[in-house]
């Protein structure tokens, strides 16, 4: 494997940040200053670039290629510092990604504002040789003259409105780190402290030990998960399961009321950071002539406008809406009758009374399945499935003979390879559990850098991602960590964004993997893969009793089949009120400052929620205050992305329904792989180099997806 050297100056090569060749050394990295590491390379990049700008010239060479490696230097070193934040943080990293985002943030505008650059493309475009460049190429220079349209390269140079434009671009940056914090913070500080185990009644052992070994961390107690003391805290991994298992009303309602306020008080008041960074898009949106931001987003997405994402969202609430209200309805009765618990089912109820019906309907609780899943044999089969479906191979690396320095010696590294050729394809990080006190909650994939082919020396450097998750840490005495069916869920929804980075075949770094795929695709390779979780096959690889080695009886693998369809339009009609407050917040809020004084942002979620949801939400509810995905992250205006992107993954899934239909045995395996083939040429392999339009057409022989599968895996259609 060739890597390509980041640091470029004897100076640079001080800092370990800069100067790494196939793996960074994070070690050292952790424990050096980034901030002047990356102010050097600023320097160096924004002066190159200054001095490159005079050689723009109409052809491939003499723009995008004139400059990539400049933006690869910054994209690498960025990337590296942002991940640290989010796995180990600090307050000292906090402050030196506060710097270096403002940094990276100017030199993204200076590099994406210049006429030159710009008139050269657009020339480029205008030109006969425009059409003997191949289809990436020619996709990757329309995609950047998009950008930079949208990054307002358009405004006259030196004018009041692109000074504003970039001072909104800066202060945006800075804001959504500023949301991050502040829900991270506020996340931390809430620590329910339990001393008598009757409070805790029907929490499994599996909970009772994590919320035990949290006390311990926390000075109390010794770590006894019988006589406790306890600590519930808001992070997902105690947070999901105590809401869905305690049977305590009143301590359920204490945490439920401080998950959905979080950020929204006191220091951490994330409500002011919202309406300015709503103000802030809207007024970007009008400098770069567009309505609103919601416009700008969908500009750059499969939707392409507002009007298109709402269309879908409303059909899929009409499709939703008469099966959640039967859902609800039968939950209530369930609760009153059988379980004799309070009505009208409160908001804290729903999880619990949820899990209280699925095991009276399916049998079977989250604990009870949960002890035939171990996080190893979990990782095990999900490496099975890829390497006989999907042709991959997967091999843990020994980092000590390899030189490799992680942030945390928890984490483990893989190599990907071809299965028949035996031919390396990628590289990634697994960070997989659970650290309270440095790394934010929930599951995530990222990219440390994308598979590049140098066109000089023809050098190819490969892919690398990070795979992390929160699952519970293992006992180094005890058991196995044990995983919830929606931790296997959520373990192959990341693996497919690792696989569609990690299997690219596209030879430009602004394209390979998943850089560049449209936002609202960019889910399907990861929704695709839940699909599976689901199948009698694999569940059966996938599953063994943790202690005693014995397989998952038939009667728990056919309940688990059945979960696909169980309370499905409920937990459909909750992402739709996401997606909908996110679109609406996006486009027609605030109205006005007079309107903005009158409505506030939570005014306008109860409105949509009314609409849409079942159970009502809570006078207090400030849910939008922890909404990182639209205020801190890339999903502004995009949230939406999941259904869309669940479309196409619901459509990938039939393909191999349909394959394998009627067949048995090898017949069978034989579709299944063959299938599994074409869908890596194209879904997996084209990644960002090709419309998602064009993929589609390659693999389903349509340019967009079929809604049915998506309707009919949720039981909403025969």
């Amino acid at each position: 494997m060739t890597q390509l050297k980041l640091a470029k100056t004897p100076e640079e090569m001080k800092y370990p940040l800069l100067d790494w060749d196939k793996f960074p050394n994070f070690g050292e990295i952790k424990s050096s200053p980034v901030v002047p590491a990356f102010d050097l390379l600023v320097k160096r990049v924004e002066a190159e670039f200054k001095k490159r700008e005079d050689e723009f010239t109409p052809s491939w060479e003499g723009t995008m290629g004139l400059i990539e490696d400049l933006e690869d230097d910054v994209f690498r070193a960025y990337n590296i510092v942002s991940h640290l934040n989010g796995v180990c943080n600090s307050e000292e990293l906090r402050k030196a990604i506060e710097v270096i985002e403002a940094k990276n943030t100017k030199l993204v505008l200076l590099m994406n504002q210049s006429p030159k650059k710009y008139n050269a493309l657009t020339a480029l475009v205008s030109s006969p040789s425009f059409s003997n460049l191949n289809q990436t190429q020619q996709r990757i220079i329309n995609k950047t003259i998009q950008e930079m349209q949208l990054a307002g390269v358009g405004l006259p140079e030196g004018s009041p409105e692109k000074n504003r434009f970039n001072e909104i671009k800066e202060r945006l940056s800075l804001l959504n780190l500023k949301f991050q914090n502040n829900v991270l913070d506020s996340t931390k500080a809430f620590k329910e402290i339990v001393n008598d185990r009757k409070e805790l009644e029907g929490c499994s052992e599996r909970l009772l030990k994590l919320m035990a070994g949290t006390a311990k961390k926390e000075g109390i107690g010794d770590g006894d998960f019988v006589k406790g003391p306890w600590v519930v805290t808001l992070d997902q991994p105690v947070y999901v399961p105590f809401m869905m298992l305690c049977s305590n009303r009143p301590l359920r309602e204490k945490v439920y009321r401080a998950y959905v306020t979080r950020a929204s008080s006191g220091e951490t008041n994330n409500e002011p950071v919202i309406n300015e960074i709503l103000k802030l898009r809207k007024e970007e949106a009008k400098l770069l002539g567009y309505d609103n931001y919601a416009s700008v987003s969908l500009a750059q997405k499969m939707a392409a406008k507002p009007s298109t994402a709402n269309a879908l969202i409303r059909d899929l609430i009409e499709a939703s809406s008469p099966a959640g209200k039967r859902e609800i309805e039968e939950l209530t009765v369930f609760a009153r009758d059988t379980l004799g618990h309070p009505i009208p089912l409160a908001p804290w109820d729903i999880s619990y009374i949820s899990e209280q019906y699925r095991k009276h309907v399916l049998r079977f609780s989250e604990d009870d399945i949960a002890q035939y899943f171990s996080f190893d044999k979990v990782i095990g089969g999900l490496f099975s499935f890829v390497e006989e479906v999907l042709n991959v191979k997967v091999d843990e690396i020994n980092q000590k003979e390899e030189g490799i320095s992680t942030w945390n010696e928890d984490v483990k590294v893989f190599r990907l390879a071809d299965k028949n050729s035996g031919e390396t394809l990628a590289y990634f990080y697994g960070d997989f559990y659970c650290r309270i006190e440095e790394k934010r909650s929930g599951a995530w994939m990222d990219m440390l850098c994308t598979r590049y082919k140098n066109p000089k020396t023809g050098e190819v450097r490969l892919p690398v991602a990070y795979l992390v998750c929160n699952q519970p840490p293992p006992s180094k005495s005890g058991p196995p960590s044990t995983m919830t069916f929606s931790d296997v869920k959520t373990v192959f929804h990341e693996f497919g964004h690792c696989l569609q980075h990690l299997c690219t075949t596209v030879d430009y770094f602004q394209a390979s993997g998943i850089k560049g795929i449209e936002w609202d695709f960019v889910e399907v390779a990861s929704q695709f893969m839940e699909n599976f979780c689901y199948e009698q096959e694999w569940v059966a690889r996938l599953s063994a009793h943790h202690v005693s080695g014995d397989p998952m009886p038939q009667d728990m693998v056919d309940s688990l089949a059945k979960r696909r369809t169980f309370l499905a339009a409920t937990a459909m009609l909750r992402q739709l009120r996401f997606a909908s407050s996110d679109l609406a917040l996006y486009s027609t809020f605030p109205l006005s400052d007079s309107d903005a004084k009158q409505k506030t942002v939570f005014d306008l979620d109860r409105e949509i929620s009314e609409r849409i949801l079942v159970v009502p939400l809570i006078p207090e509810d400030r849910f939008l205050c922890g909404f990182l995905h639209i205020f801190g992250g890339s999903y502004a205006a995009g949230y939406y992305s999941y259904k869309w992107s669940e479309v196409y993954s619901a459509d990938a899934y039939a393909a191999f329904e349909e394959a394998a239909e009627g067949l048995t045995g090898k017949e069978r395996i034989d579709a299944i792989v063959r299938t599994g083939k074409l869908y890596r040429e194209t879904v997996l392999s084209l990644g960002g180099g090709t419309h998602p339009a064009e993929v589609w057409k390659l693999f389903r022989g349509r340019e967009s997806a079929d809604i049915k599968p998506l309707l009919r895996h949720a039981g909403l259609i025969a």
